[in-house]
C-alpha cells in the first residue's frame, strides 16, 4: 500500500488500509473488530461469519458496508486490503493461506496452526506470495507483561530458573459442546485452547532462553471425550530453566485462577494481581511499578492491532514474526506426543 510522508517524517496512508474480520465471534466482537475502527489507519470494509443474523446485526452496529456468509466470496474481493482471521482453530491455516494467495496480508487468531506442519506450510505461502503473516500474540503486549519484561531485561531479578503459569477454570465456565470438543476441529484440548496464550506471555519473559524439552501429562474428566480437559507440561529451557504449565476447564472450584510466577536469583514477579520483589540489602522489597491501564486485556489487543496495521502500512517486517507462534506449536506437539508415548520429548525429534 503507497504511503507518502509527513512534514514530521512519519508516513501516512494515502488512502485507509481496508481490513475484513472473519469469524464473528466472541473474540472477533470484543477484541478485533473495537480495535480496529480505534485505529485512523483503517477502514473495516467487511465481515464475514455464517451465522447471517449475527453478521447483518454487527454490521448495522458498526456501520459495516459489507458483510460475506461465504468465504470464498470475501478472498476474492479485490477491495479488501487485509484481513483478521477470527475462526475456529480448523479453519485458520486454509483460511490464511486462501487469503495470502488472493493478495491479503494476514492476522490470524491462536493457535496458528494445529500442528507445526501447517503453520510452516502458512510460513512458506507468505514467504511465496509475499505477503505478511503475522500471529495475534496479544498477550505479551499486556501492560503488566511488559512490565515484567522490562524488569527482566534490565536485570534486575537475576538470573531465572523458574516460572509456573496455569489457567484452571471451574466446570460451569466452559461447555466442550460444539468445535471445542471435537479433535478433528479444535486441534487439541485444554493444552492447546488455554495454554497457547499463557506460552504467549512465558516465552516472551522467559527469552532469550530456548525451550529444549516437554513432559506432558492430561486428564480426561469423561472417558468417551475426544480432547483433554486437564493438562499439565513440564518444559525445560537451556540452559537450567524450568517453566510448568497448568490449565484445565472444569476444575471443582468456585473460581477461575490464572497466574504466572516468574522467578530469579535476584527477584520475583507474579501477575494478578502484579508483584515484584526484590533482594536489596539483605530484604524481600516490594518494587512494584503502577500500571495504569484500567483493563490490560483490551489494551494488549489496541497495541497488537495497530502494530499490525503499522507495519501494513509503512511497509516494514510484522513485529511478531510467525516464527514465534511456530514455537508454540512445536511445544503442542512435543505435549502431545509426551502424554501418548509418557516419556520426555525433545524439541528436535519434533523439529525433524
Amino acid at each position: 500500500m503507497s504511503v507518502s510522508p509527513t512534514s514530521a517524517g512519519r508516513p501516512v496512508p494515502e488512502r485507509r488500509l481496508r481490513v475484513a474480520v472473519v469469524g464473528c465471534g466472541t473474540q472477533a466482537q470484543l477484541a478485533h473488530i473495537p480495535a480496529l475502527r480505534l485505529n485512523p489507519s483503517v477502514e473495516v470494509t467487511a465481515l464475514c461469519d455464517t451465522d447471517v443474523r449475527k453478521v447483518n446485526q454487527l454490521c448495522a452496529i458498526h456501520k459495516i458496508a459489507k458483510h460475506y456468509v461465504d468465504f470464498d466470496d470475501l478472498k476474492e474481493d479485490e477491495a479488501i486490503d487485509a484481513v483478521v482471521i477470527a475462526t475456529p482453530n480448523h479453519l485458520h491455516a486454509p483460511m490464511a493461506v486462501a487469503a495470502m494467495r488472493y493478495g491479503k496480508d494476514v492476522l490470524c487468531e491462536m493457535p496458528l496452526g494445529l500442528n507445526a506442519a501447517e503453520v510452516e506450510q502458512m510460513m512458506s505461502w507468505a514467504q511465496r506470495e509475499k505477503r505478511k503473516l503475522m500471529p495475534a500474540m496479544n498477550t505479551r503486549l499486556r501492560p503488566d507483561i511488559q512490565t515484567i519484561r522490562r524488569f527482566v531485561e534490565g536485570g534486575e531479578l537475576g538470573d531465572l530458573y523458574y516460572c509456573k503459569t496455569g489457567w484452571l477454570q471451574g466446570r460451569e465456565s466452559w461447555s466442550l459442546s460444539g468445535w471445542r470438543g471435537e479433535r478433528l476441529r479444535a486441534g487439541g484440548g485444554a493444552f492447546l485452547s488455554l495454554g497457547t496464550a499463557l506460552l504467549d506471555a512465558s516465552l516472551a519473559l522467559l527469552s532469550p532462553h530456548r525451550p529444549v524439552s516437554v513432559i506432558g501429562a492430561a486428564h480426561h474428566r469423561s472417558p468417551h471425550a475426544e480432547v483433554e480437559d486437564t493438562a499439565f507440561a513440564m518444559i525445560r529451557f537451556e540452559p537450567d530453566v524450568m517453566l510448568t504449565v497448568e490449565v484445565g476447564w472444569s476444575m471443582l472450584q468456585e473460581r477461575d485462577l490464572t497466574f504466572l510466577n516468574l522467578f530469579g536469583n535476584a527477584g520475583a514477579a507474579l501477575l494478578n494481581p502484579t508483584q515484584i520483589h526484590k533482594e536489596m540489602h539483605g530484604h524481600l522489597v516490594n518494587v512494584t511499578p503502577q500500571i495504569t491501564a484500567r483493563d490490560v486485556q483490551r489494551s494488549s489487543w489496541r497495541m497488537l492491532t495497530d502494530l499490525w496495521v503499522d507495519s501494513l502500512v509503512r511497509g516494514t517486517p510484522v513485529p511478531i514474526d510467525a516464527s514465534e507462534a511456530l514455537m508454540v506449536s512445536r511445544l503442542a506437539d512435543a505435549f502431545y506426543r509426551s502424554r501418548s508415548t509418557h516419556s520426555e520429548v525433545p524439541l528436535t525429534s519434533v523439529e525433524s
